[in-house]
């Protein structure tokens, strides 16, 4: 397998995924917040046959859940390329060409290769375990690869 760089080497698939699940439940557990807050003031505001305000604290419910999934990867492959799953794991999200630092275009890059990778019956992150450099779609696209580090 060809490496990035001598003393370099790519992520193993086990601890990627490992770091996957990891971020999964850190991510479940902050729409369960958002759930059980904003579930439980729409629950209290309809009681009390406030039917506006019981929408409206859904629709912010919605909004904060959807802007928290848009934005947890991406901010952190953009800010050291580590979610806490990677960075449990001792992984990192790097350039390919340099192994340098994402921007965070590169970063929301990766998440639409992210959704592409698993709309296509997670064929992307299946390519993961055939790929030389370990490399799914998402990595692909955005021209990036995920490295062990100490």
């Amino acid at each position: 397998m060809q490496q990035p760089a001598p003393g370099v080497f790519y992520a193993g698939n086990g601890a990627r995924f490992i770091a996957w699940v990891i971020d999964g439940f850190i991510l479940s557990a902050i729409v369960m917040i958002f759930v059980g807050v904003f579930g439980g003031i729409a629950a209290a505001a309809a009681s009390n046959d406030n039917g506006a305000i019981a929408g409206l604290t859904g629709l912010f419910a919605v909004v904060g859940i959807f802007v928290v999934s848009l934005l947890y990867l991406p901010w952190f492959w953009g800010h050291g390329g580590q979610t806490p799953g990677l960075k449990v794991m001792h992984l990192r999200v790097v350039r390919e060409q340099d192994g340098g630092p994402l921007s965070m275009g590169t970063a929301f890059v990766r998440l639409v290769g992210y959704w592409i990778s698993g709309a296509v019956f997670y064929l992307g992150f299946i390519w993961i375990l055939f790929d030389a450099r370990r490399q799914g779609w998402l990595d692909k696209i955005a021209g990036t690869v995920v490295i062990q580090v100490p």
